[in-house]
């Protein structure tokens, strides 16, 4: 096939391997409820939100509650663009239940009554097709008890589907299934969690808190409570259990204001009033913390009051309730990065570190069988659910089992199956089982990682530099895996991958994804530190040369000989957002940031970004050259990519995914079917601007220096007709861009742009 990609999609729907569910409804819509509605809405599934019926005599005045939560969740956003809100419509439980005849799913999410969820279930059970399945929002009640007066029917079709709130942001969804829910419930339930929502599935069992709740309560829990006990200060307790441990800065206490401390006696009430008295949960039962107690009846409930455990960033509770300065503490283990040194330090911060994590650890050894499989489960749980890093058996990993062992009297007997093992992880693609065995990890449809198909030998590393490694699979589809911070484009990752393409028919490459398995960034950009030496030097060759070759190389992957597909996730900013544009197809995560943030650093988009942004756009405005300079002038990242759809950065062929674990899988399955038949994009004539309203005319923005209009200013001559030209190839006009860029590198203003940033990370508005 010619590559001839020129067909722009702007109004873009979630692209779904596995997308069963096409209609669904919640009935529930609270803030949970609704933001579930607004989820479903986002990934392109026709919702019906559902509620109690008001007052009144209009279907619009009975609908009250539901275009309440609706509203909300716009204002939250909760949508991940508005035009999604089309998605959604509102009503009633008392004249919409016909509604639910046309849903493939339905999840209540009504407050944590068992008579009312039971009543409901009775009311809609009439209502729902044979297909449909039901689900609970609840994370309280068990699912034995929700279901225990169901028909057989329906209880196949019936499982928890426990999301974490905000449902938009947080990934993490618990699924418990009953004794008869069927195969089929549980194969839907997870395609449309995982695919269709973005979702990260976690299968549990039907216990008290379920996986996340239980540990992550006992974990507050102990934290808390050993601080108070052994008489160190919030400050400390969150400064050691934090960073070293791959555990969020708020530490403890800095998540108990989060959550919100009005919350902490209804949570802990139902845990420990689930729980058997021998559970080690009512050792740290914060519903009876005096401290908490105290602050909750004064209306210090964190986030939701004013203040908790902390006001602002400079204040901390007293004893008698007052608040005084924060205190920076001068405690040896804070000085420490990783969890092993923080824990062997023979200090109050080491101690308390120690303790707790001998702790958790220990609960999480406890009541492993009871609540998983596995430990890689309860893992998930934490970091999806908590944003630990890793989770506690990965942890304990990294510190190592012989060290981790000396924590405990008498070793546990899951501990010492690990270590007999090798590990809680003993090698890539196998786990500890709950009941001490080595198993398979569970495979998740459709996501893959290089890690995992190096370890299977479905890949072959064929090419290996410092700044990438290049693995070849058995298809000729090659993943090119930048090795540097972020992904970050220096000088030597630029020539590798100029080699990549030269070495290509060498290296076995029919078409190539560029993508691995970090998640935080496609590419961070340009080496910034390389421009801000350049311009320092005044050498205008050397900038010349360092700005020409990122160019060149971006348009040799543009016109490559093989197919070249981005896997875009995180961050594609700058050079990322260049090496974005220059690939033939990406398949990119919804929530990824694509912009040109180099006015920041004293220049414009020069690897050829301002030319493949304005070849796209042409194609959508009839003023695209003044679109193009106010989007790169503006400087700033866009929502996600559902806004920059506007700008030209999706088009037909390119898939927008709701998960970001899937985008690689399915680049690579996009890249294979790309070969037969490809040729490279087609050369065109693109013209330049010829208004007789200058592009910069309404600068000097405020808010922005002179300095920020000698760059706009350069733009603007670099897209406007001038001594006869009115148009140019795009190798004509990439080129034009290299010559209007480089005097902007070494002027003395732009020189500490580059300088300040590539130190602070931070813009310098000089």
């Amino acid at each position: 096939m010619t590559n001839t990609a020129t067909k722009i999609v702007t109004d873009p729907q979630p692209t779904t391997v596995d997308a069963p569910v096409k209609k669904a409804a919640v009935i529930g819509a609270g803030s949970m409820g609704a933001g579930i509605a607004a989820l479903l809405s986002s990934a392109g599934i026709k919702v019906t939100l559902l509620d109690m019926a008001d007052d009144g005599d209009t279907h619009e005045e009975r609908s009250a509650r539901a275009l309440k939560g609706i509203d909300i969740q716009k204002k939250r956003k909760g949508f991940v663009h508005p035009k999604f809100v089309e998605n959604i419509s509102a009503g009633n439980t008392t004249d919409d239940l016909e509604k639910l005849t046309e849903c493939d799913w339905v999840v209540e999410a009504i407050f944590e009554d068992l008579d009312a969820k039971r009543s409901l279930y009775d009311t809609v059970a009439p209502h729902l097709n044979d297909r449909a399945i039901l689900s609970s929002n609840t994370s309280t009640i068990p699912l034995a008890e929700l279901t225990a007066q169901l028909s057989d029917d329906l209880a196949n079709r019936f499982a928890i589907t426990h999301f974490f709130n905000p449902p938009r942001v947080m990934r993490l969804v618990e699924i418990v299934e009953g004794e008869k829910t069927s195969k089929n419930t549980l194969k839907v339930l997870n395609a449309a969690a995982e695919q269709q929502l973005g979702k990260v599935v976690v299968d549990c069992r039907d216990t008290p808190g379920f996986i996340a709740n239980r540990l992550g309560c006992f974990w507050l829990g102990a934290g808390a409570e050993l601080a108070m006990k052994q008489g160190v200060s919030y400050e400390l307790a969150d400064a050691v259990f934090s960073k070293p441990f791959g555990i969020p800065r708020t530490g403890v206490f800095g998540l108990l204001d989060y959550i919100g401390l009005q919350l902490v006696k209804p949570i802990w009430s139902s845990l420990t009033n689930a729980l058997p008295e021998s559970d080690k949960m009512h050792q740290f039962n914060l519903e009876k913390n005096d401290v908490i107690n105290g602050l909750v009846e004064r209306g210090l409930t964190g986030r939701t009051g004013d203040g908790g455990f902390y006001q602002g960033r400079d204040k901390v509770i007293q004893d008698d309730f007052s608040y005084g300065e924060r205190q920076q503490p001068e405690d040896p283990a804070t000085k420490h990065k990783d969890a092993a040194s923080v824990i062997a330090e023979d200090s109050a911060g080491g101690r308390y570190a120690r303790d707790l994590f001998a702790a958790t650890l220990g609960y999480c050894l406890d009541t492993a069988e009871e609540i998983a499989d596995t430990v890689e489960l309860m893992d998930k749980a934490m970091v999806l659910g908590y944003g630990w890093k890793q989770g506690p058996f990965a942890l304990a990993d990294s510190i190592g089992l012989d060290k981790v062992a000396e924590l405990y009297d008498e070793t546990p007997a899951l501990l010492q199956a690990a270590i007999k093992a090798g590990g809680f992880y003993p090698e890539v693609g196998k786990v500890l089982a709950t009941d001490g065995a080595v198993s398979e990890t569970k495979d998740r449809a459709g996501v893959v990682t290089v890690k995992e198909l190096l370890a299977s030998g479905k890949a072959t590393t064929v090419r290996e530099t410092d700044k990438l490694n290049v693995h070849l699979l058995d298809n000729g589809v090659a993943i090119l895996d930048l090795q540097t911070s972020l992904n970050s484009l220096s000088q030597p990752a630029l020539n590798d991958i100029r080699a990549v393409v030269d070495d290509a028919e060498e290296l076995g490459i029919k078409a190539l994804v560029i993508g691995n398995d970090e998640q935080r960034a496609f590419s961070a950009g340009a080496d910034l530190k390389s421009i801000a030496e350049a311009g320092e030097s005044g050498d205008t060759q050397r900038i010349d040369d360092l700005v020409r070759n990122g160019s060149q190389v971006m348009r040799k992957l543009r016109t490559a000989p093989f197919p070249v597909v981005g896997a875009v996730r995180g961050a594609a900013l700058g050079g990322g957002s260049e090496l974005y544009l220059s690939c033939d197809r990406v398949v990119v995560h919804a929530d990824t940031k694509v912009g040109f943030p180099e006015r920041n650093v004293g220049l414009f988009p020069a690897w050829s970004g301002t030319v493949s942004l304005l070849e796209r756009m042409r194609h959508l405005y009839d003023d695209y050259h003044q679109r193009a300079f106010d989007v790169i002038t503006d400087a700033k990242p866009l929502p996600n990519m559902y806004f920059a759809a506007d700008y030209g950065f999706i088009r037909e062929g390119d898939a927008i995914l709701m998960s970001p674990d899937h985008v690689l899988g399915y680049a690579i399955d996009q890249a294979a079917e790309m070969i037969d038949g490809y040729s490279p994009v087609a050369e065109d004539k693109i013209a330049l601007y010829s208004g007789e309203t200058p592009l910069d005319e309404g600068w000097p923005i405020e808010g922005m220096t002179d300095n920020d209009h000698v760059i706009a200013r350069q733009l603007a001559k670099h897209y406007t007709a001038a001594d006869g030209v009115s148009e140019l190839s795009f190798d004509e006009f990439a080129d034009r861009e290299v010559e209007y860029a480089v005097p902007l590198i070494s002027m003395p203003a732009n020189v500490e742009r580059a300088m300040h940033m590539a130190k602070t990370r931070k813009p310098l508005n000089n």
